[in-house]
């Protein structure tokens, strides 16, 4: 994996440093804080491996080469920026109850994340308008995204739940004194996380049924069918195993795979994760589509062999 092993020796040392911060918090919040940072330790077995978050800055600074010292801090600054709204998903989908320590967790996170970017940025630095703008799309996009339904309106939008994650990228140029790069980085990475989404989306659609969440291929399957009924699990299986939805959802990956080959900045790390990210969705649908065509080549040969003409 060139979008990762590079940089391994790196990660190590950013979250050796995350746990040594936050190792510091006040009881209870430490050990609950280690415990909710393992679920996501690119190093841990079983853990989320959110790529991107962790390694965007060093991507873009392939490029930029800004001293890896500040590359190391912004990808820190990411590290706390993901448990800080990843909390804030489990906040909106919890019962209040249980609101209580992941809010005051939270805003710990929030406060690492803030004294790690003010060592980096003045006050006086774009930086801050930069995040003020993240942090608009993410909130935006939590309240729409199921109301406007993006996925098959303006897809580049299902992205923007992470728009903060780019505050990593848009450091690294500002520090760089490459600003005039921001805007074709900003859409790269934004096209790079809607393929992400829509791997994820694969992955979790029985869950999100389940909970009411927003899935992009949840989304594609409304618009096709006629029926004002909840959207039932055998239902989706069938479109999914039996309709060839899999063929139209992986062909609308490939053409936003395309548009990150095709854009006016080449960065070969976030490619490659996007490619990978591609080929698991390609796989799957490969799978689902011969097992279907075997099926189909079955019953076949079973009306063939069974009624033949006399």
């Amino acid at each position: 994996m060139n979008y990762f092993d590079p940089y391994r020796t790196e990660l190590q040392l950013v979250f050796s440093e995350a746990k040594r911060r936050i190792a510091h918090f006040p009881e209870p919040f430490n050990e609950s804080g280690l415990a909710y940072l393992r679920k996501f330790d690119v190093f841990e077995r079983e853990s989320s491996k959110n790529y991107i978050c962790y390694l965007l800055p060093y991507w873009i600074n392939e490029s930029a080469t800004i001293p890896i010292d500040q590359c190391r801090m912004l990808s820190l600054s990411n590290v706390f920026s993901m448990l800080y709204y990843f909390l804030q998903d489990d906040v909106m989908d919890e019962t209040p109850a249980a609101w209580k320590e992941q809010l005051a967790l939270a805003h710990l996170f929030h406060i690492e994340l803030e004294a790690i970017l003010r060592e980096l940025f003045a006050a006086n630095s774009p930086f801050w308008s930069y995040r003020q703008r993240y942090v608009n799309e993410w909130a935006s996009a939590v309240v729409h995204e199921d109301k406007h339904d993006y996925f098959m309106t303006d897809i580049v939008r299902v992205a923007k739940k992470a728009s903060p994650l780019k505050l990593a990228s848009t450091g690294v140029l500002l520090l760089a004194g490459q600003p005039e790069k921001i805007a074709n980085v900003e859409e790269l990475v934004d096209y790079s996380l809607v393929l992400l989404q829509m791997a994820d989306d694969l992955t979790d659609w029985e869950d999100d049924l389940t909970e009411g969440n927003y899935n992009c291929l949840l989304s594609m399957i409304h618009a096709k069918r006629q029926s004002v009924h909840p959207l039932l699990t055998k239902e989706v299986e069938s479109y999914i195993y039996d309709r060839g939805l899999m063929t139209e959802y992986c062909n609308r990956s490939k053409e936003v795979l395309s548009f990150l080959g095709n854009g006016e900045i080449d960065n070969a790390p976030l490619l490659s994760f996007s490619q990978f990210t591609y080929e698991g969705i390609a796989s799957f649908t490969n799978r689902v589509e011969q097992t279907r065509r075997t099926l189909l080549s079955g019953g076949l040969d079973y009306i063939l062999s069974n009624f033949q003409i006399k």
